[in-house]
């Protein structure tokens, strides 16, 4: 057999040239696993936000669903005109049937008040509150006031609660709310659209989300249709307002004007005062109207005094 001629190692060279290339792998392979380390987590709070504000949108459309119904309070359900107490683009108050109810309770009704806000003190932080407010010592019904204070929190509630962070409507200067209405009037709202930013750093991929979700509310009063018809007959006008209608079925009370100002006086003052058009309460009334143009208006209102009018320039 024969002898291998060249028995020589690595040089010095060749091995600090093998060591470089070797560190520069390993460089390169921990920079990527710290790189999808990060990413990972990144996604994983992001998705934790995400699940924080579902989670919450869940629970405002179940407990919107579930508002206090007018009809359920006083047998002239006159105790509760709206379960709406606040409306705001950050800030949302209304009344449920809570889902316990405490024994010996003067609360009949069972309500509690409900309120979301996001941290007034602090619009950046993305911080959502839950808040309630709870009685039992109200045998007539009557809801106490809100508690005092538009600071979110605020104090004077039952129980306050943590429910959602990462929450970036008003972050960097935004100015997108939160809940949106399909009234300005609190006592028309009817739909609730709610809207979440979420984005647990804006810095850094992934993008923010956006939740959204639509509620209507089913247990609402709703303003009623106002409606008239005026009929001319020998010498006189026939004024009827039959074909108004309250969306709940509940009586209304009618009360007509020939030429009013506005606002509409009350016409229930006494003495009535000259040049408020009021003539006579009823769904269907005779009235004598002088020659020429007049402006008659019907006014109907629900039990629990929502207002609606209708009206028509005659002849």
């Amino acid at each position: 057999m024969r002898r291998l001629q060249d028995e020589r190692g690595l040089t010095l060279i060749e091995l600090l040239v093998a060591m470089t290339i070797s560190l520069i792998v390993f460089g390169a392979t921990l920079a990527v696993t710290a790189a999808m380390s990060n990413n990972s987590r990144r996604t994983a709070e992001h998705n934790e936000a995400q699940d924080e504000a579902r989670t919450y949108t869940d629970r405002l459309a179940r407990q919107l669903r579930n508002l206090a119904s007018p009809s359920i309070f006083t047998e002239d359900y006159q105790a509760q005109p709206n379960a709406v107490d606040a409306a705001g683009p950050y800030d949302l108050v209304f009344r449920v049937v809570d889902e316990e109810r405490p024994a010996g309770t003067l609360n009949e009704a069972n309500v509690k008040r409900v309120r979301y806000c996001l941290d007034s003190t602090d619009p950046a932080s993305g911080k959502l509150y839950h808040q309630e407010q709870k009685w039992t010592n109200r045998a007539s019904n009557d809801p106490p006031p809100v508690p005092s204070g538009t600071a979110c929190p605020a104090a004077g509630w039952t129980t306050t609660m943590l429910v959602a962070e990462r929450v970036v409507n008003r972050k960097g200067g935004q100015t997108r709310p939160m809940f949106v209405y399909n009234s300005t009037d609190i006592e028309r709202i009817s739909q609730i659209h709610t809207d979440l930013y979420v984005d647990a750093d804006p810095t850094q991929a992934p993008t923010e989300t956006r939740l959204g979700s639509g509620v209507t509310l089913r247990n609402q009063n709703r303003v009623p249709v106002a409606a008239l018809d005026v009929t001319p007959a020998a010498g006189r006008v026939v004024l009827n307002g039959s074909a108004s209608e309250d969306p709940e079925g509940m009586p209304l009370t009618y009360q007509w004007y020939v030429d009013p100002p506005t606002p509409l006086p009350d016409c229930d003052q006494t003495p009535l005062p000259s040049g408020t058009g009021c003539l006579a309460a009823g769904v269907v009334v005779d009235a004598l109207l002088t020659p020429g143009t007049h402006r008659i208006v019907l006014l109907v209102k629900d039990p629990a005094g929502l207002p609606a009018t209708a009206e028509e320039t005659y002849p």
